[in-house]
Formats: C-alpha cells, structure tokens, sequence
C-alpha cells in the first residue's frame, strides 16, 4: 500500500484557527495517518517537498452547475445540447475543477432530462476519469413557468414544445406529485433534494420576490425527503421566502441576498444552514474584457433595477452574517455565465473582496463546507479523515487570487497534479 510523506510550509488543517508552519503529513490508505512537525519519512514513502506552499484540505464547491459549458450557451444548452452533451459536459468539468484543487462539488440541480449527471457521479467513482468527487441533485423541483422550467427561455410559443422541455422529474403541481418527484429523485440516485421554492433573477418569466411552490408543496417535499433522510436545499431571496421556509423546516437556503436581519435571525435559531453564492452578483472580475461580455438580458437588467437599493442593504446583511454570524456557512460558486463553470475559485476571492477574513473563506470552502455537504469525512486534515489535500504556490491569506493557481492536488491519498516536484 502505497504511502506518502508531504512536508507542508504553511499549513491549514481545517480545524485550527491558525496557520502552521514546517508540518510534515503521512498518507497511507487514502486516509491521513498522522501529522507533526518532528515526522519522519515512513520507509518506502513518497517524498513530496511542498515546503514553498500553503496546504489545506481540498476545496469544497457547494454550489455548482457542471452540465454546460461556457456562457454563451446558458440560455439554448438545455435544449440545444444532448443528455449524451451534457454528461461529457459535466466530466469535463469536473476534471476541470479537480485541477483547481476542488476536491468535491455539489451539484444543485441539473437541465438533464433523466439522470445522467448521476452516471458522471458514478463513472467518477468508479475511477474511470480522474475528477471531482459530486454530491448531486440531479433535478431542482419546481413549477410549470417558474425559475427551473427551462422552456420559458425560448418564449412559450408553442405548448406542445413547451411541455416537451420541461422536466418530466422535476416540474410538478401539488404536495403529492412533489412527494411522487422526491421519492424518484431518490430513488434514481439523488443525494438531498433541491427546491426552487421562488422565482430568480436570470429566468425571464418571473420575480425573485415572488413564491412560486406553496406551502403544502414545500411541506409534502420536506416532509418526504426528511422521512428517507435526506437534506433539502432551497433557492430563494427575500424574507418572506426564507421565513415560511424556515417555519416549514427546510435544511439550507441558497442565495438569500434580499433577506433582512430578522430572517437572519431566525436562520440562526433554526440551525439553518447558508451558501450565499456572494460571487453571482459581483461586477465582473479584472480578467474580462467588459466589451466582449455577452449582453445581459432584459429581464435580469429590468430585475436587477427594481431591486437595486434592497440589493445594497440586503447585501450589508448577509455579509455581515458571514463574518459574524454564528450559522454555518458555506461556500458555493454558481457559475453559470461569463466565467468557466468550473472557476470556483472565483467565489473564495469574492469573498476576500468583501472584506471577509480570509481565514473565514478558507473554513468555509473546507471543514463547514464538509458538514455542509454531508460529508464528515472529508475537510480536515487530521488523522482518519480522507486525504484530500491542495496547495497554493501564493498566500490564501494575502492574495485574493492565490486560490487560482493550485500547484498540488491529492484526492483519496493519489495524486492528480503536482507542478511543485
């Protein structure tokens, strides 16, 4: 059984809220045996010197979208694109992200018809490519027009093509074929269940303010996930939203960015986890050409204008949430234009833009993200936990783009990338 011995510089291990230096770690079984500073190389060992790096646990992607590519396909690639296309689009990448020293992502709802993401899961898992590890939603549940109906980006036109693009296992109308739709999802695979419980800023056909399941839907949807213990995860943005969510018992809200201190409140009582996806709504980053940037649309421009002073205030809340607030908080990218999809990354500097501690971001992105995801496993490196592990030629805690450049992958105790040694 293969064994390694790494010597670490700098060393995060996703527990400590502290930066340790001259750290030796021994890997063996894919688990980490042990850690130190006075280590000595086990015979047979492999040597590798990361002693110019930071080391951390392998990142986590709470939030993630794999199964298209690039930005100018987000409105047509659900139709436009195979289920056979998006399968490899979701390998590609997830074997993309692992690069970038993303370990784990979790997929929050797919556009494939029927399962296919769960097969790119599996094929994963079964080594055949070398990629992230995905915790998957293969559907979001929602409702005929709302936020997850793909059809309304191509005008309603015609109902019979309308109803043939919307998701025979993910759009429905009432508590019981919601609790039917759960009870498929789980049944093909699903890791928790994903809820798009109001409208959104990207869909042209609806409002982020407004409801779009209502509360016996919501409750026959988590009361049926609960009873086969799985987590449900909601999208939604505004108090009212998250409110009853909360009331009716969900496990995590995404997004949230027009929720006020009250709900934030409630949020923390009621144990309720938090992914803000902060990134999806920051200006674009300093590496893009503003003039070669798709143009918006006229819904997401008109809805980004109606809610632009909530936005601001809204924003005040949730950030300071994230760097005071006692709840769990991840971190999840949503990348679903501009940017690759696989750019995660880009989530963990805007944070850092934030002005969020960065040590803040680096828990986030490791051991809350773990627990976040349902995987106690993985975030830390101590002994038992698996040997997932990355490191970083540049300071994560000085540089708001160290965590772009990921010099060391290690998944399971194997290494994927080594451009150190």
């Amino acid at each position: 059984m293969e064994q390694h011995y790494l010597i670490c510089g700098r060393f995060f291990d996703g527990v400590n809220n502290d930066i340790q230096t001259d750290v030796k770690v021994i890997v063996c079984g894919g688990k980490i045996v042990e850690t130190g500073k006075n280590l000595l190389p086990p015979a047979g060992s492999v040597v590798t010197d990361l002693s110019m790096c930071m080391v951390t646990p392998g990142f986590i992607d709470a939030h993630a979208h794999y199964e298209f590519v690039g930005p100018e396909t987000f409105n047509s690639f659900s139709v436009t694109d195979s289920e056979e296309m998006k399968a490899l689009n979701m390998a590609y990448n997830a074997t993309q992200s692992l690069q970038k020293g993303f370990t784990t992502v979790r997929i929050t709802g797919t556009a494939f018809r029927g399962f296919g993401c769960v097969d790119v899961k599996r094929a994963v898992e079964r080594g055949f490519f070398p990629a992230s590890r995905m915790i998957v939603a293969p559907h979001a549940l929602g409702t005929p027009g709302g936020h997850w109906d793909f059809s309304i980006f191509h005008g309603n036109a015609n109902p019979f093509i309308s109803d043939f693009m919307e998701q025979p296992y993910a759009i429905g109308t009432g508590p019981d074929m919601f609790k039917y739709l759960v009870r498929k999802q789980i049944k093909y695979g699903a890791d928790f269940i994903k809820i798009m419980a109001a409208g959104g800023f990207a869909s042209p056909g609806d409002d982020p303010g407004e409801m779009q399941l209502d509360r016996d839907e919501i409750k026959a949807i988590i009361d049926t996930a609960h009873l086969a213990k799985k987590t449900v995860i909601a999208h939604a943005y505004t108090a009212e939203s998250i409110d009853l969510l909360i009331e009716l018992g969900i496990d995590e809200i995404e997004h949230g960015t027009l929720m006020n201190g009250r709900t934030a409140q409630k949020m923390l009582e009621a144990d309720v986890k938090y992914v803000p996806t902060l990134f999806s709504l920051m200006p674009p980053d300093d590496d893009i050409d503003p003039s070669k940037l798709p143009p918006k649309s006229e819904a997401f421009v008109r809805k980004l204008a109606k809610y632009d002073e909530q936005l601001k205030e809204s924003r005040e809340v949730v950030i300071d949430l994230v760097k005071n607030g006692g709840i769990k908080i991840g971190l999840g990218s949503d990348i679903v234009g501009i940017y690759p999809n696989h750019d995660g990354w880009r989530e963990f500097k805007a944070w850092v833009d934030l002005g969020i501690p960065p040590m803040r971001a680096l828990f986030a992105a490791t051991s809350v993200n773990a627990e976040i995801v349902g995987c106690p496993d993985l975030g830390a490196l101590v002994p038992g936990k698996t040997a997932d592990i990355a490191a970083w030629k540049r300071d994560l805690l000085t540089d708001p783009r160290a965590a772009s450049e990921c010099a060391f992958v290690m998944k399971e105790g194997k290494i994927y990338k080594n451009i150190i040694n």
